[in-house]
């Protein structure tokens, strides 16, 4: 199978088991950066942006970016002035977020199928009023053919992380990696649950969702990949649907959604 494909990004089949949280201090090398760039075909940006275990997986499976790119998102959340309280209307303020991602085709461990890694990311440039559990999904039809590795009842080859920079100066905290999804459908998708924890004006949040798929090599066509964003408000968290096009986060009146759409030809 010839795989052509617009947007998104990679991961891995093991990463070492995280319980904890820590400090982010890991940084890739000048080669491993330069790696990234001219054999695998990160720009330099995403290069930079990717957690190194992923870096680190990509450079190792020999992946390559099928296409990739990010767009920057405005959610409207109302402010908090105190414990309790919200803000009028007049004071809603325009809250950022930048999602992005990639598709990489990686080396398959499966005889007559292609691997596919399909990586999401999202940060907040603006820390949002609500903290609450948001959520990340990766959608795709169910008539694709892609679907999903599976064992002992689980869906395998997941990841999903968040990370917290308190005070907005570079010093990253990562939290626990999850290597099962909080959601998914068989050949529909995945979704990631993302514990916003309580910040101050000068915090950011990022996380990422990563999640291989395997296609048998006989089969072709054309899908769109469907990566979506749910922000929650009040209280509670995001729920998800599967429809026509995949697995994603379900909108309603206290969940902000914001979507980002990929293109794969196979």
């Amino acid at each position: 199978m010839t795989v052509f494909l617009f947007s998104f990004s990679l991961a891995a089949t093991g990463f070492a088991e995280e319980n904890g949280t820590s400090v982010s201090k890991e940084r890739l090398t000048p080669e491993e950066l330069n790696y990234l760039v001219n054999e695998v075909g990160n720009t330099q940006e995403e290069s930079e942006d990717l957690p190194v275990e992923v870096s680190r997986r990509l450079i190792e499976e020999k992946a390559k970016v099928i296409d990739s790119g990010s767009e920057f998102m405005f959610i409207y959340d109302p402010e908090v002035t105190k414990p309790g309280q919200i803000s009028t209307f007049a004071s809603i303020a325009a809250t950022t977020l930048k999602m992005g991602g990639t598709v990489y085709k990686v080396k398959s461990d499966r005889s007559k199928e292609d691997k596919l890694y399909i990586y999401g990311n999202f940060q907040w440039l603006k820390t949002p009023s609500f903290t609450l559990v948001d959520k990340m999904s990766i959608g795709f039809p169910s008539g694709s053919g892609l679907y999903l590795p599976t064992s002992g009842g689980k869906v395998k080859q997941h990841q999903h992380r968040y990370s917290q920079d308190q005070q907005g100066n570079g010093r990253w905290i990562d939290y626990a990696i999850k290597y099962s999804p909080s959601n998914w459908e068989p050949s529909a998708g995945v979704a990631g649950s993302y514990d916003i924890r309580a910040s101050t004006s000068k915090t950011k949040h990022k996380g990422y969702i990563g999640q291989y798929v395997y296609v048998p090599t006989s089969k072709n066509g054309k899908i769109n990949i469907k990566i979506s964003y749910g922000h929650k408000r009040i209280s509670g968290t995001p729920s998800v649907s599967v429809y026509p096009a995949g697995l994603s986060i379900t909108p309603n009146n206290t969940t902000d959604t914001r979507s980002y759409a990929l293109t794969l030809f196979y």
